[in-house]
């Protein structure tokens, strides 16, 4: 089951600025070395707070009395799945609290609950913690969106993956969402933990005050997103971009480089690499990562997809082939892959591999209406292919009826 508000647009996630470096250095790539001072400083950084900075993730979590005596006052006596599911409609309907979507509320739960508003983020991490006083578990769910990726590439930014909370329970799954049409179950996706989500939180936070020129609070939140979360990439990309708006251009260059350490499956942190090099006039440096981000953009499977989708609409179905077969090698978890394929073996008449595709697609669903949805269309193209068989018999039973007409005709004749 799924829940999502409609009258919500859709989700524009705030990203880090991927601007240029200007450094002077050799014209090889810089070898791995042991963490150094600035490293071990930012993911020590942390540690440097104390429980009752307000920055704290004990802090963080904190709900306040009256907000513990509502939601147990009102929903602690339903059973967990009904409970939540009653809680998060409250939380934006009408009827409720009338929680209003802003991309920009990077909040607190405390915030947001008062405050009336959030993103997906923020939204997320109140119904959790919410959803904990009721003793109820709710998993924190990170998603890939396709277009994100996209855009990623073009803009050079960093745009935070797509956050919803996650109910489960032996008869189904539940997923709270405040942008729905974003999220599809097929997408690459995971389980996070709440420190890792507070990391998305401080970086949101840290990047919107690095927008602002406050370079100081910018940098305390960008260094306390990377040491919660310091295996994510993309926090030392924000964290660069932090350092370069401050003017710190060899912090802000070492912080790339790592985060192209950590994922260099992922093209981001290359692709500012190239950038930053070339404005120095290094182009051998420029080119090397040029081809580093190139090689990566090459195993994001969505990006194949893309491709088969657009060479099917041309009617190019040789290249739709091969395109969407690359894009399920990369990653074969997602149905509107094999759909895809499906649709384009039809049009080859091969109704066989049509309907296995279609099959994968239903097996890997996750949910039971998309599921169905499959089923039925399995039904369609076993109809198509009986009609076809039909057909296909018929041609030939005309075929030999005309031949015999030929061959009377010229007994005839002889």
């Amino acid at each position: 089951m799924m829940l999502g508000r409609q009258t919500l647009k859709s989700l524009g996630l705030l990203g880090s600025i991927a601007s240029l470096l200007i450094v002077s250095g050799c014209t090889s790539i810089p070898k791995a070395q042991p963490q150094q001072a600035w490293m071990q400083d930012v993911i020590n950084y942390q540690f440097t707070l104390g429980a009752d900075h307000q920055d704290s993730i004990e802090r963080l979590y904190q709900v306040t009395p009256e907000m513990r005596a509502t939601v147990v006052k009102r929903f602690g006596h339903l059973p967990g799945s009904r409970a939540v599911r009653k809680m998060a409609m409250w939380l934006v309907d009408e009827q409720g609290k009338k929680m209003d979507y802003d991309v920009n509320a990077n909040f607190r739960p405390i915030e947001t609950f008062y405050r009336n508003r959030g993103n997906c983020l923020s939204f997320t991490l109140l119904l959790v913690q919410l959803a904990h006083e009721l003793d109820i578990d709710l998993k924190i769910n990170e998603v890939d969106l396709p277009n994100m990726w996209g855009e990623n590439q073009e803009s050079g930014l960093v745009f935070y993956r797509h956050v919803n909370a996650i109910h489960k329970s032996d008869r189904y799954t539940q997923v709270f969402d405040l942008a729905l049409e974003e999220y599809g179950p097929g997408y690459p996706q995971r389980y996070i933990s709440k420190r890792e989500a507070a990391a998305l939180l401080f970086s949101n936070i840290g990047i919107q005050r690095m927008l602002a020129e406050d370079y100081q609070v910018a940098q305390h939140y960008l260094k306390l997103a990377v040491s919660l979360s310091q295996e994510n990439s993309d926090m030392w990309i924000n964290l660069a971009a932090g350092y370069r708006r401050s003017g710190n251009d060899y912090l802000a260059e070492k912080s790339y480089l790592h985060a192209q350490k950590l994922n260099d499956k992922d093209s981001l942190a290359a692709s500012n690499l190239e950038r930053l090099y070339r404005s120095q006039g290094r182009a051998l440096l420029a080119d090397r990562y040029k081809k580093l981000a190139h090689r990566a953009r090459q195993k994001n499977p969505y990006l194949h997809f893309h491709k088969a989708q657009t060479a099917f609409k041309s009617k190019h179905f040789a290249d739709a082939k091969r395109a969407i077969k690359r894009a399920i090698k990369l990653y074969d978890r997602d149905p509107q892959f094999y759909e895809l394929s499906s649709r384009i073996h039809q049009v080859e008449n091969d109704y066989v591999t049509a309907i296995k595709n279609l099959e994968t697609a239903h097996n890997i669903s996750q949910s039971a209406a998309e599921r169905g949805r499959y089923a039925s269309k399995v039904d369609l193209v076993i109809a198509r292919a009986k009609q076809q068989a039909a057909n296909n018999q018929a041609s030939r039973a005309n075929k030999n009826a005309d031949a015999m007409l030929l061959q009377r005709k010229l007994r005839e004749l002889f």
